[in-house]
């Protein structure tokens, strides 16, 4: 088993997390409007442990991971990360505290530049930090390569040469480079073939265990949450929906939305069937969002103050399990 906090503390943990953009309109590009891509987000990650934050196509799961790093700047909230506010570091302290914190991007392809070899696009973070150089840099990159699967003898070549799964397994040696303690998977495996993913995910976990990291990991693939999280968030147009242990998030989803997102997920077996929870419309603008409960627009059990009154958060079960919901259904 990978090891986990003994003293309570969580590793990371986000505190009503906002990032809105600006909609710029007029002669003079004065701000017109804001789209929320993210409004309001608060949950924890324990040390080794593997947190899953899943929901549709432009709900603000990749917004959430970069804005946590500070690829993004933040408009509100706080990310206590080992005890420090990332949101507050100045620029030379938060370069320090980035080796403990990387990504591994979505696409293979884009993430590596073209004109780099493999040896210094692993060895760039590194040098960087001035932590190696010379043969010692030499020897770390190579360790990495062998490590996730890939051979000394790709130091020297370039990214084109590789396939995406190879490619992808660079953007993972890239990210072990500084010993991190905590990485942002933001859909990982979605641009590589099914077999490769197993491959990609199956690395991961063993990387897990040996470096003892801790995971963000962001995916739309509900299948790769339940093998890999320990807990999952779902996401429904820039606010949380559900928190859950991953055993209790699928076997007694208790959102609506995470209900209609489970009963839309294919089963491993054909001979298998579940009733299907089919939900009216579109999903709304996040430029617009709708009052009250942003669900209730599509929501099968919808009441009046739902389109009024926004949800509380509401707590199941005991306060170690984490499982919180946010919906009008559980006030009671």
């Amino acid at each position: 088993m990978t090891e986990r906090s003994t003293n309570g503390q969580p590793l990371l943990e986000v505190r009503r997390l906002k990032k809105y953009f600006p909609v710029r309109s007029g002669l003079f590009s004065r701000v017109s409007a804001w789209v929320k891509a993210v409004d309001d987000v608060s949950f924890m990650i324990q040390t080794g442990e593997t947190f899953g934050l899943v929901g549709e196509s432009g709900c603000g799961k990749t917004t959430v991971g970069r804005t946590i790093l500070r690829l993004m700047e933040p408009t509100s909230g706080e990310a206590i990360f080992e005890g420090e506010n990332i949101f507050q570091l100045d620029a030379k302290t938060l370069r320090t505290r980035r080796r403990r914190m990387q990504i591994v991007f979505q696409d293979p392809y884009s993430s590596l530049n073209p004109r780099m070899t493999v040896g210094s696009i692993i060895g760039e973070p590194l040098v960087v930090h001035g932590l190696a150089k010379g043969q010692e840099l030499t020897e770390r990159v190579y360790h990495l390569l062998q490590r996730v699967g890939l051979r000394p003898e790709h130091y020297s070549r370039y990214p084109h040469e590789f396939s995406g799964g190879q490619r992808q397994r660079i953007g993972i040696a890239r990210a072990l480079a500084l010993n991190p303690k905590f990485i942002v998977c933001d859909e990982a495996v979605s641009a590589l073939d099914v077999s490769i993913q197993a491959q990609i995910i199956n690395l991961l976990k063993d990387l897990q265990e040996e470096y003892h990291l801790s995971y963000l990991f962001i995916t739309h693939d509900l299948n790769l949450v339940e093998y890999l999280a320990d807990h999952v968030a779902v996401m429904y147009l820039g606010k949380l929906a559900e928190v859950a242990p991953v055993e209790a998030l699928f076997t007694e989803p208790k959102h609506p939305y995470t209900q209609a997102l489970l009963s839309a997920n294919p089963l491993p077996d054909p001979k298998a069937t579940h009733e299907r929870i089919l939900l009216p419309g579109d999903v709304p603008t996040p430029l617009n969002p709708p009052s009250g409960c942003r669900f209730h627009t599509r929501c099968p059990r919808v009441m009046d103050h739902c389109r009024t009154t926004e949800p509380p958060l509401i707590h199941i079960g005991k306060p170690e399990d984490r499982h919180t919901v946010w919906c009008h259904l559980y006030e009671n």
